[in-house]
């Protein structure tokens, strides 16, 4: 289930995908494929939290913003969730990716 940089844990009955460590251009391939599986490609919604991403290179983004981007034409949304002043709120913010606010 991961790199070795990255991790993700799985709330299939919350919706919500919770990713930890550094998602590198390996990761983002296993990203997609496990964004799609968790929404069951794309049809059901989905809460990413970021609050542990440690880096967030352009691949990862684009698999972020393409999936929340679909999501809404099968039914589904992906909502991203992010502590202020983390490196995932500070580049979503950068993308113009809206997100909620965790608290910590």
């Amino acid at each position: 289930m991961t790199s070795p940089h990255y991790a993700y844990d799985l709330d299939e009955e919350r919706g919500l995908l919770a990713l930890h460590g550094e998602l590198d251009e390996s990761a983002s391939t296993e990203l997609r494929e496990t964004i799609m599986k968790a929404t069951k490609e794309l049809t059901s919604d989905l809460a990413i939290d970021l609050a542990d991403v440690t880096f967030l290179p352009s691949p990862a983004i684009g698999v972020l913003a393409a999936s929340q981007a679909d999501a809404p034409s099968h039914g589904a949304t992906i909502t991203f969730v992010a502590p202020a002043g983390s490196v995932a709120a500070r580049l979503l913010t950068i993308c113009a990716l809206d997100y909620v606010e965790k608290q910590i």
